[in-house]
């Protein structure tokens, strides 16, 4: 007689926890690999080492997805790589990572949690930046009058941003309702999109939506408000109604200074754009007494050696050549000059602005001599940062050449003219 073997009633749960064993040791390992490799990249990244980086992300990547495609470790991956690859400037690779990543957060978390629409928010900047430096290479390369014409055209990253930006704002309202602030962020995101577009009918809808917004959430007298009654004034003068802008841009300033007084770095920036919609009227008087309000703010504010005080120069260096005074115009330049050049050094791109208007000073007032040297030095930043057959020089050679006629130096003045026809010619840019 056989006597029959009974086993524990803890003997099943023993051999299923032992079979699960060798899959939970693996999913351990396969975390803290994953994990060194995210700690490898983040140092690498701390230490500007991009070979690196690029390196332990590729792995930490290749670790992430055999968690599964929702997996919150795979976002993290694809967010953190998408974010480098843009910072080294691979904005189509950055921009399929960010594609992914909003795909794994909607497996995940599901197509209308917040953080999609973070992600997309992410996604629009990048299109943004992928437009305004298509845009600053084409500027280089094209003539004046065919950028204008194309200013307002759709630009394909742009209609990416607006797509992404409808979405994202769709999420949010569903999520959080109207009144939210993410819900206003989003509707001002878009607002940069559709100016940007030139599409001012649809931004000055947003804008009036969001001052309501601000209004109803915040009080009248909130500093959001004033910055949205800033935005509308300023979109108002683009589509050339000056009585609104007026009106807007007057609201804004005196809210400003109500809540926060007369020396308000904000109120500043608000007159500002009031003194450039006077000019545009040729309310010269009323534009410099604001334009030297605002000198006055920066200067109580930052310092008189600020290089913060360069834009507010340079907006009155522009109202005293219009009203053809080139004396003021000199002095302020030079002042701006002097800033601009202990903050980026005396050989920097940045500088070539001021340094063509200060040549032109000199000019009007036939300092012939003197506006050649400036202009030269201008080439000599060029040539440096474009090289020697870059567009951005014909003009100032074209200028040289003009300065050195006119100071009566007809061998420079020939010179410079043909250096200028053989930078025409290498560049295969014809002057209309």
């Amino acid at each position: 007689m056989r006597i029959a073997r009974t086993r524990p009633a803890w003997y099943g749960t023993v051999l299923f926890c032992l079979l699960l064993l060798p899959a939970a040791l693996q999913a351990q390992a396969d975390e803290e690999a994953w994990q060194r490799h995210m700690e490898a990249a983040s140092a690498a990244l701390q230490a500007d080492n991009p070979d690196d980086a690029n390196f332990a992300l590729g792995n930490a990547l290749r670790e992430a997805e055999e968690f599964g495609p929702g997996d919150q470790r795979l976002a993290s991956t694809l967010g953190l790589m998408a974010s480098f690859q843009r910072s080294q400037g691979n904005f189509d690779y950055a921009e399929s990572l960010g594609l992914r990543l909003v795909a794994a957060l909607e497996q995940g978390l599901g197509e209308d949690d917040p953080s999609v629409a973070n992600a997309l928010d992410t996604l629009a900047s990048l299109y943004q930046e992928m437009y305004e430096l298509r845009s600053a290479q084409e500027a280089r390369q094209e003539d004046h009058a065919h950028q204008d014409d194309q200013a307002h055209e759709h630009d394909p990253s742009l209609d990416s941003a607006e797509n992404v930006l409808l979405r994202a704002l769709a999420i949010r309202e569903k999520a959080f309702g109207q009144d939210h602030p993410s819900v206003d962020r989003s509707v001002n995101r878009l607002v940069v999109i559709y100016d940007a577009q030139g599409n001012y009918d649809e931004a000055r809808q947003l804008l009036e939506r969001s001052l309501q917004t601000r209004q109803r959430v915040l009080g009248e007298d909130a500093p959001e408000v004033a910055a949205a009654l800033y935005n509308m004034g300023i979109l108002a003068q683009k589509q050339e109604d000056l009585a609104e802008a007026e009106t807007l841009l007057l609201r804004s300033g005196e809210l400003r200074e109500r809540r926060f007084g007369p020396q308000d770095l904000e109120l500043a920036r608000s007159l500002n754009a009031l003194a450039s919609l006077y000019t545009e009227q040729r309310r010269y008087e009323e534009a410099e007494q604001l334009l030297q309000r605002s000198l006055s703010i920066h200067e109580g504010n930052l310092g008189e050696d600020h290089p913060g005080l360069v834009p507010v120069l340079g907006s009155l260096s522009t109202l005293h050549a219009v009203q053809d005074r080139p004396v003021e115009v000199q002095q302020l330049l030079e002042r701006s000059l002097s800033l601009e050049e202990r903050a980026f050094g005396e050989e920097h791109i940045f500088l070539v602005s001021t340094l063509n208007n200060l040549a032109l000073a000199h000019m009007a007032q036939e300092h012939y001599g003197e506006a050649a040297q400036i202009w030269e030095r201008v080439l000599a930043i060029q040539k440096a940062a474009n090289g020697p057959n870059d567009p951005s020089l014909i003009e100032t050679l074209g200028a040289l050449g003009e300065a050195h006629r006119m100071n009566g130096n007809t061998r420079d003045s020939i010179r410079f003219l043909r250096d200028q026809e053989a930078v025409i010619e290498s560049s295969g840019r014809h002057e209309h």
